[in-house]
């Protein structure tokens, strides 16, 4: 069964066809992006310091 064009347009609001020719519209605010980069890499070191934790504490249960 076709979809009709008026159905089809309501679908997929915001998402450009690939043929069409359009360009994705420019962010918001571009310069965001930084604050989820910090992030990651605040919980990475974190991550990286509970294993060595960890690790340290199964090498030497004596000290914790």
């Amino acid at each position: 069964m076709p979809v009709s064009r008026e159905v089809s347009r309501h679908v997929c609001r915001g998402v450009h066809r690939a043929d069409g020719g359009d360009l994705r519209p420019v962010r918001p605010d571009p310069t965001r992006g930084g604050t989820a980069v910090t992030q990651n890499i605040i919980g990475l070191v974190l991550a990286v310091g509970i294993a060595i934790y960890l690790v340290a504490a199964l090498l030497y249960p004596e000290r914790f």
